[in-house]
């Protein structure tokens, strides 16, 4: 099973990653996740955000997910620390 943390986007770091503030964990998730996590988007549904990633640029991706409600599938994490995810927006009141 994957695991799945939920919250608010914040800060963008480049075209394809941002700050996401946790607010939210799957119950039975394999790893820990703290408050504050950098995302890499690897796959996106995100209303707003141009299917094809080339168009993807920090102002696009800042309108689309700062402060939205975002679900993240995790896949895995980079060197970094950085997790590489699949973002979609998650509807209000529900995960």
């Amino acid at each position: 099973m994957t695991d799945i943390i939920w919250g608010n986007g914040s800060e963008i770091l480049s075209s394809n990653s941002f700050i996401l503030n946790v607010t939210h964990r799957k119950n039975g998730n394999k790893l820990d996740y703290s408050d504050v996590e950098k995302i890499k988007i690897i796959e996106a549904d995100i209303p707003g955000l141009p299917q094809n990633e080339s168009e993807w640029n920090k102002e696009i991706l800042g309108k689309c997910t700062h402060e939205a409600f975002l679900k993240c599938e995790i896949q895995s994490r980079d060197e970094s620390g950085m997790i590489l995810a699949k973002v979609s927006h998650s509807g209000v009141g529900g995960y």
